[in-house]
């Protein structure tokens, strides 16, 4: 009896073996909890901005005092659906994160298997958006089905290894994509009104969310300080302009600190996300990228904190 046991011992140690080291596990777990973090405080951060150059548009509007052209837009460029594109994009990044970090830290199969298929349909569903007859590639799907199939039987650290390796290799790139994407909605184009004339570079990227919330806000600016100039206006009137003013100076300013924060963020995502597979491969291989990209993260959510209020 005591032969038997030692015999299944070793062969449950012989199958663990080739799993996660406690480094990997605990780089792939940091890299996962950021992407989760990020993807979620930045999905709160855009339906606020949203909000925000709402209520910039409801007082340039009322400013004015006419009749708004037929093209004005009171959401100045953030419609809903243009928001849904950003989420679903920050929504694919979270399920990411989450499946990896369910693989290197769970144990439970039901737990497992939900997130990857969440996963698969976060992750089509973003590219959708940018491509409508998008649909996954069989190497992709089958590297997130396998950890569905392998979460129903006996569960080995080996398999595990094997299984996230397989997922990033098939995803790395797209993930990559993703980033540049954030990158591009957390970050100022290069000749935009929120960055200092001196600094202003002529335009190579496209207009983001931080662009959009940019414009309104200097709109405002602009028209309240104009407003504040007159003289024929009353109290009432100028207390609303000057309250205008206030709120456009402190929505550039918390444009500054986030896009400047945003920049630092995505580059670090893409170089955590290189350097991913190279932890999974190598049991000795560590990154200082996924430590300051966790970093980064927790230093944007302190600055959203603090501008929000909380």
């Amino acid at each position: 009896m005591l032969k038997r046991s030692a015999y299944l011992l070793i062969c449950a140690l012989s199958l663990s073996a080739c799993g996660l080291t406690p480094t990997q596990k605990q780089q792939i777990a940091q890299f996962s909890i950021a992407t989760e973090s990020v993807a979620t405080i930045t999905q709160d951060q855009f339906k606020n901005t949203r909000d925000k150059v709402i209520e910039l548009e409801r007082r340039r509007l009322i400013m004015r005092n006419e009749t708004p052209p037929q093209s004005f837009d009171i959401d100045g460029g953030l419609s809903e659906t243009g928001i849904a594109t950003q989420i679903a994009t920050l929504k694919a990044l979270q399920s990411y994160g989450d499946i990896l970090n369910k693989l290197a830290t769970n144990d439970q199969s039901e737990a497992i298997a939900k997130a990857a298929t969440n996963f698969l349909t976060q992750f089509e569903s973003a590219k959708q958006t940018q491509n409508a007859a998008y649909k996954i590639d069989d190497e992709q799907r089958n590297a997130v089905l396998g950890v569905i199939d392998i979460a129903s039987s006996w569960y080995v650290e080996g398999e595990k290894k094997k299984h996230i390796k397989s997922i990033v290799e098939a995803y790395s790139k797209d993930v990559g994509n993703l980033a540049d994407i954030l990158k591009n909605d957390l970050t100022l184009v290069e000749d935009s009104l929120c960055i200092p004339e001196e600094k202003r570079k002529p335009a190579v990227s496209k207009a983001g969310v931080m662009d959009i919330y940019c414009t309104s806000a200097d709109a405002v600016s602009e028209l309240a300080g104009d407003v504040l100039k007159e003289e024929n206006h009353s109290y009432q009137e100028r207390e609303f302009a000057y309250n205008s003013y206030v709120l456009a100076k402190q929505a550039k300013a918390e444009i500054s600190t986030l896009s400047s924060q945003g920049g630092g963020l995505t580059s670090k995502l893409s170089k955590a996300n290189d350097h991913l597979l190279k932890v999974i491969e190598s049991d000795d291989y560590t990154a200082d990228d996924i430590k300051a990209f966790a970093k980064q993260v927790e230093e944007l959510q302190t600055h959203i904190k603090v501008l929000s209020g909380e």
